[in-house]
């Protein structure tokens, strides 16, 4: 494709960093430096898809920070699967923080030092408190994510704790500094390459689309992104509307609003099982989109567990490499392996599972280069040396600019059906993704 996929905008808006990153390009520059391409390496080795050497035995030495010793280095993750409107949200953060530090520390550490990760709940509505936690312990925040991560900052700042984030939500969050993204979700740019394609594919419906996402601030701030991003491509929202944060007690009469109106395409922020009631109240009254456009986190088996045969027309923007494709990418294997023998009863198949197991891929890394010399510096200098403009986390996703923390062109989309998702022709030029350049 020819045409732009990049608009460049600047926008005080909250995107919650779902979009992680896919496609492979050259293996050459920092992260595949000294690495192997390929193969499907034993866990044992400490290497991990197209990375060798991530974990392994060593003699670092030096009490250099808070929660390093000689011989561990200790880290907090954050989620929320405590909260109790949605028991279990992001429970797939702390499931790569395990499965990661006992595939690591089987191998024998980061240059020999052992790693305690502390699961930290935040529950919703503990941030602050779980910050001020890690502020007492951990060298590091690795892999985690909550939903009001702005209500932390201040207090992560003044303890020098660093964060190699799984995702970051708040604007407060996405503009921190000792922060690095491993998939940069930057304030000033926003990837409009899906909705060019909708536009594109479905002329009939630009006229005809419509909003909706929960009633919280953050996630209306991102609904305003994909909006600007839609209307950036010619189409027209006539239908803005926001739902219970927590779901609706019965989906009819959005769907009834949705039918009324003609609406032939929806922009939807917010969580796979809400939208899957969604369709299913859509089916019940016999009224079918064209299109349904989805972020990244709904790349996940909840959306046909709860919507069935119900689910149609779902696009999911993704940048990670598809499980349903594991067997043609080592690294997608190796992650569903690992996962299979260190904590077979979690659920693998998430977007966020291996956007957080590329940032302790990153972070391990970073902490082995510094050697002797481990501080929140170090890391954070590390991470953007070694991740440079072209950072896949070993193959699991598309190359990423941690150096300068950009967003990326690179983007497939996923099409949702009952039993699960299906790669979408979108004019691939990397890989399975488009990465067209844009102005």
């Amino acid at each position: 494709m020819q045409s732009k996929f990049f608009v460049k905008t600047v926008i005080c808006a909250t995107a919650l960093a779902l979009v992680a990153a896919g496609c492979s390009r050259s293996d050459s520059g920092p992260e595949n430096a000294g690495t192997t391409g390929g193969g499907n390496t034993p866990a044992a080795s400490g290497a991990f898809g197209s990375l060798t050497d991530i974990c392994g035995p060593g003699n670092a030495k030096g009490a250099t920070a808070r929660g390093v010793t000689d011989t561990e280095i200790r880290v907090g993750t954050v989620a929320d699967p405590g909260f109790q409107g949605r028991p279990g949200l992001n429970q797939e953060l702390f499931d790569s923080a395990t499965v990661f530090t006992k595939w690591c520390n089987a191998a024998g550490g980061i240059a020999g030092r052992e790693i305690k990760v502390d699961l930290l709940d935040a529950k919703l509505t503990e941030y602050r408190a779980r910050i001020l936690e890690a502020c007492q312990n951990d060298f590091s925040l690795v892999g985690g994510g909550a939903v009001f991560d702005d209500v932390g900052q201040k207090d992560r700042l003044e303890c020098l704790l660093p964060d190699i984030a799984g995702f970051v939500v708040s604007t407060q969050a996405r503009g921190a500094d000792l922060m690095v993204q491993v998939v940069p979700n930057p304030l000033d740019t926003l990837p409009v390459g899906d909705y060019k394609w909708l536009a594109e594919q479905f002329p009939d419906s630009v006229n005809k689309v419509g909003a909706l996402t929960g009633s919280l601030p953050s996630t209306i701030l991102v609904k305003d992104q994909a909006i600007e991003g839609a209307e950036s491509q010619g189409m027209k929202v006539i239908y803005d509307a926001q739902y219970n944060a927590a779901g609706e007690p019965t989906w009819a009469p959005i769907a009834q609003t949705i039918k009324s109106k003609g609406i032939k395409g929806i922009l939807w922020t917010g969580e796979p099982e809400n939208l899957a009631k969604l369709e299913v109240g859509l089916a019940d009254i016999g009224y079918k989109l064209d299109w349904i456009r989805a972020d990244a986190n709904h790349y996940d088996q909840k959306l046909q567990a709860t919507g069935g045969g119900s689910i149609a027309n779902t696009y999911v923007r993704s940048t990670v490499y598809p499980f349903e494709k594991a067997s043609e990418n080592p690294a997608t294997q190796q992650y569903l392996d690992l996962y299979k023998e260190y904590l077979p009863s979690a659920k693998a198949k998430t977007y966020l599972g291996v956007q957080a197991f590329s940032s302790w891929i990153l972070f391990a890394r970073s902490v082995k280069a510094c050697g002797n010399k481990v501080t929140a510096k170090c890391l954070l200098d590390e991470s953007k040396r070694i991740g440079s403009t072209t950072w896949t986390g070993g193959g699991l996703h598309a190359a990423m600019n941690i150096r300068e923390q950009k967003s990326t062109e690179c983007f497939s989309l996923l099409l949702a059906n009952p039993k699960g998702f299906t790669l979408t022709d979108i004019g691939a030029n990397d890989s399975i993704f488009n990465c067209t350049e844009g102005d």
